[in-house]
């Protein structure tokens, strides 16, 4: 057999290996979701386990409203907006207003060396296997999800978002005192 000619057998073959892990990959990424995630339904529950190693829910957090933030260090729009999600968080503490991140397929050690670094205090899950991220249908980073003290999504903010700004904490405390909608 020639060179040409196991170049070209092996050329197909990878082809076709790519083709089918393509396929593949659309069927599970569609089964996990289920159905188009809108504003409105029930927000997924979830299991995570926190940088500490202890397990969280997001139906612990039932009765709270919750602001849910998916992002990763090399990010550099999650990096600049992570620090006004950890000014939003100390702000509405005791607030009935929940404030976390969940870092997409990093290991802990990484994500405690970027906070740590960056002086970030901000309770944050990690999503290491990427299920959350497929729940949630996140396609792109930063991606933030309002959760109301129901457990319905009341809002989704996909890039940068600045939650500093005074209309957001006003919002999420009218939400959170009187289950109204919000539009930070």
């Amino acid at each position: 057999m020639s060179a040409y000619y196991r170049f070209l057998v092996l050329s197909v073959g990878m082809l076709l290996l790519c083709f089918a892990v393509v396929l593949a990959g659309g069927r599970r990424d569609k089964q996990s979701q289920g159905q188009e995630l809108g504003i409105g339904l029930e927000a997924p529950n979830f299991k995570l386990k926190n940088q500490a190693g202890e397990v969280t829910t997001l139906r612990q957090y039932r009765g709270q409203v919750v602001v849910l933030a998916f992002w990763a260090t090399w990010c550099p729009a999650c990096r600049e907006e992570l620090p006004s999600l950890a000014g939003l968080h100390r702000r509405m503490a005791g607030q009935g207003v929940m404030v976390l991140g969940i870092n997409g397929g990093e290991s802990a050690a990484r994500v405690n060396d970027f906070m740590n670094r960056a002086n970030l205090d901000l309770p944050v899950l990690l999503d290491a296997s990427g299920e959350v991220h497929g729940l949630y249908q996140v396609r792109q980073y930063p991606t933030t999800y309002i959760i109301d003290r129901q457990g319905k999504l009341v809002e989704r903010h996909i890039g940068f978002h600045d939650w500093n700004a005074p209309e957001v904490a006003g919002a999420l405390r009218s939400l959170a005192g009187n289950g109204s909608e919000v539009k930070p």
